[in-house]
């Protein structure tokens, strides 16, 4: 999913944010919302694991201490206290998770230390595959704009969080209503809209001075009206008389196998086939070898250079 970093339920889905509201409510002054966690497990254990430590015994409980070694919580002690992953023995573990204010102390007497286990150090449960925390947008609501299509702005802002990190550029090259728009706009990305549909484009400008008036986060808003024309359509000369510049502009090698043949041994060939929406236009003409040719066949010329590949005759 591009640079971003992975996107989980706890961060997004409504039972997300009542989990965290149940389960870390601990305010730590330095490691924001926590949850108590423990730091024995079950069974007795010889050596440092079942000694006592700073007046806390273990093993009375028919228990020892269990200390974060590996695993994700691990890593992120290992930002917090450089090293901890190679300290030697539980005990220098234990001093140090309590230097670093990891530790919960019991307020009453013959209470048992905690381990002190901050949400940012959860990496949560992976988003799957079906996402149910997201409505749809109904005709009572604030948001909807009348676009046929229109996507609710929850379902934009987690593609992108899921997908990028501010300052990335996010382009939507089918803008409908802008929602991709003000969807990276609120999310610190920098972004570019297109639509061909002025309709369209009419819509998008009057969305997005509505989201700059209400949240005060839009610059000036540039609507491009010098449309580009298209070029590749009208009549176009037969393909075949394309030959001689096509080889001047491939300097004689084949475009498939890449090796030089004379003129008479290049066959002028569609890159994108006609029967796949390929016109007859200079750009999707090329020349190919008779070898090429005849592997190509029907097929597009990525599916040409993906065989060319394979059998190892181009890199």
């Amino acid at each position: 999913m591009g640079r971003g970093r992975a996107w989980t339920v706890e961060e997004d889905e409504a039972h997300g944010s009542r989990y965290i509201d149940r389960d870390y409510r601990i305010q730590h002054p330095k490691f924001g919302q926590c949850r108590r966690g423990d730091l024995t497990g079950a069974g007795l254990r010889s050596g440092e694991s079942g000694e006592p430590w700073r007046g806390a015994d273990p093993g009375a409980a028919g228990r020892h201490w269990a200390v974060p070694c590996k695993g994700s919580l691990a890593k992120w002690i290992d930002g917090v206290i450089p090293g901890y992953s190679g300290m030697a023995g539980v005990r220098a573990r234990l001093e140090a998770l309590d230097a670093a204010g990891l530790i919960l102390w019991p307020e009453k007497q013959g209470g048992f230390p905690a381990l002190i286990r901050p949400l940012a150090s959860s990496p949560g449960r992976p988003a799957s595959d079906s996402w149910t925390g997201i409505g749809v947008i109904v005709s009572t609501s604030n948001e909807r704009v009348g676009y046929p299509t229109q996507k609710p702005l929850a379902l934009l802002e987690r593609i992108i969080r899921a997908s990028s990190v501010p300052g990335d550029m996010v382009i939507d090259p089918f803008a409908g209503c802008a929602t991709t728009c003000v969807a990276a706009e609120r999310l610190g990305r920098r972004w570019a809209g297109m639509d061909l549909s002025p309709m369209a484009v009419r819509l998008v400008e009057e969305r997005l001075k509505q989201e700059r008036k209400s949240l005060d986060l839009m610059p000036d808003l540039i609507a491009r009206t010098d449309v580009p024309q298209r070029t590749d359509t009208g009549p176009v000369p037969p393909y075949r008389t394309h030959r001689n510049t096509l080889y001047g502009r491939q300097e004689g090698d084949c475009a498939g196998c890449r090796v030089h043949f004379p003129f008479r041994n290049l066959t002028v060939d569609h890159v994108t086939p006609r029967s796949k929406g390929g016109g007859d236009h200079l750009e999707n003409l090329q020349l190919l070898c008779g070898a090429c040719n005849s592997m190509k066949g029907a097929g597009s010329q990525a599916a040409l250079l993906a065989k060319l590949r394979e059998r190892g005759i181009r890199q």
